[in-house]
C-alpha cells in the first residue's frame, strides 16, 4: 500500500468516526426532547382535563353577571334620577 492510500484510509475512517460521533449526539439530544414532549403532552392533559368544567361555571357566572347588569343599571338609572332630583 502506497502512503496515498493509507493516508486515504485514514482520512475517510476520520470522517466516518467524526460523522458516528455525531449523529450519536443528534440521536441522544433527540431522546431528550422526545422526553421533553412527553412531558409537555402530559400537562397540557392534565391542563385539559382540569379545565374541563370551567365552561360550565363559566356559564352560570356570566348569567349571574347579566343579571348583576341589569341590577347595577336600575341603580344608576335610580342614582341619576336622585342627582336630577336634587339639582345636580
Amino acid at each position: 500500500m502506497t502512503i496515498l492510500t493509507i493516508w486515504t484510509l485514514v482520512l475517510a475512517g476520520a470522517i466516518v468516526l467524526v460523522l458516528a460521533v455525531y449523529l450519536i449526539a443528534v440521536a441522544i439530544q433527540l431522546l431528550r426532547a422526545s422526553r421533553h414532549l412527553a412531558a409537555l403532552a402530559s400537562g397540557l392533559t392534565q391542563v385539559r382535563n382540569n379545565t374541563a368544567p370551567l365552561e360550565e361555571r363559566l356559564a352560570t357566572i356570566a348569567g349571574a353577571l347579566s343579571a348583576l347588569k341589569k341590577e347595577f343599571a336600575a341603580v344608576d338609572e335610580h342614582l341619576r334620577s336622585t342627582v336630577d332630583a336634587l339639582g345636580g
